[in-house]
């Protein structure tokens, strides 16, 4: 009888261990499904985050062209501003050389009077209201002086009807 005991203790022990060791093997194996949906779940996040990153890379990429491009646009607006004062320099360069010529030329030119330009004949066209491109030559005599015949007309140069 003691050996049909020691039999059933011994057994009882295997099953014991054999269910323990099943159980520990089911455990591993749902920590391995665990483990595994977490690293997929890392993955998919890391691919988002990766596509994040590009994107963001791209934006970068897209924002440097556009800076580029602003900065080569303001290249060449400065440019265009440098040529344009230079051009204008040298405008004012040949107006103040067609001024002094003009003072030259002028019989009636006093450098000391403030109405610079005009003289008391009528000589200048300063101020008639007359554009000088719009003055035909006709209307100045040999010196380039308007003919007194030919100058606007006060209320009391008019001829009364």
């Amino acid at each position: 009888m003691w050996v049909v005991l020691a039999i059933v203790v011994v057994a009882v022990i295997v099953l014991a261990i054999v269910a323990a060791s099943r159980r520990k093997k089911d455990r591993e194996i749902a920590r391995q499904r665990e483990n595994r949906a977490h690293a997929a779940d890392l993955r998919s996040q890391g691919e988002e985050k990766d596509l994040a990153a590009r994107q963001r890379e791209a934006d970068a990429a897209a924002a440097e062209a556009q800076a580029k491009k602003v900065r080569v646009e303001a290249d060449r607006l400065e440019r265009e501003a440098r040529q344009r004062t230079e051009e204008a320099a040298t405008v004012r360069a040949e107006a103040q050389g067609h001024l002094k010529d003009a003072d030259a030329l002028d019989p009636d030119y006093d450098p000391a009077d403030p109405r610079r330009g005009t003289d008391q004949t009528g000589g200048s066209h300063a101020g008639d209201g007359v554009p000088d491109e719009r003055r035909s030559p006709s209307a100045q005599d040999d010196a380039g002086r308007d003919r007194p015949d030919d100058r606007p007309r006060t209320p009391e140069d008019r001829p009364r009807a």
